[in-house]
């Protein structure tokens, strides 16, 4: 298992990062950086855009995009989303482990049967701040354990 120094909170946010409208989230599989290629680059560099249609500031990521690119499954893997049934599973774990007042569990639990569970979810837990105090702790904990989980599945550790 190689060992890397890795901002997990980073990492964390990488996970929930499920735009690709603003581009896509690598790790560096030999130092533990985490770099986001703007999806502007990722269509020049699938032919889809003109290299000189970019901001400056573009171009002058374009080389490591390249080297990206070049070199992913290699060198980088791409962070993945987090799958929504993962989230839902915390907010259900979460009624049933930590919320011990039965009026705030009921609400949470019809919240959690609704079209959009997660905002239902969360306004419920927004309204509470005691709650919302246990449920940020507990979502960093089970987003930090998913991280840790994933570089361990790919033969990284932190170090």
């Amino acid at each position: 298992m190689r060992k890397l120094k890795i901002d997990l909170e980073l990492l964390v946010q990488s996970f929930a990062f499920d735009d690709e409208e603003l581009g896509v989230e690598y790790l560096d599989k030999e130092n533990g950086e985490i770099i986001n290629i703007p999806k502007e680059l990722l269509k020049v560099i699938n032919g889809e855009l003109e290299e000189s249609s970019l901001a400056d500031w573009h171009k002058e990521l374009l080389p490591e995009a390249y080297a990206i690119k070049g070199a992913e499954e290699v060198r980088y893997i791409q962070v993945p989303n987090l799958e929504d049934s993962y989230l839902f599973n915390i907010m259900v774990d979460f009624t049933k482990e930590k919320v011990i007042d039965q009026e705030i569990k009921e609400k949470l639990n019809k919240a959690l049967d609704k079209n959009n569970p997660t905002r239902s979810f969360k306004n419920i837990i927004f309204e509470n701040p005691e709650e919302e105090e246990k449920w940020d702790i507990y979502e960093e904990q089970k987003l930090e354990e998913y991280a840790i989980t994933w570089l361990k599945n790919i033969g990284i550790e932190i170090e």
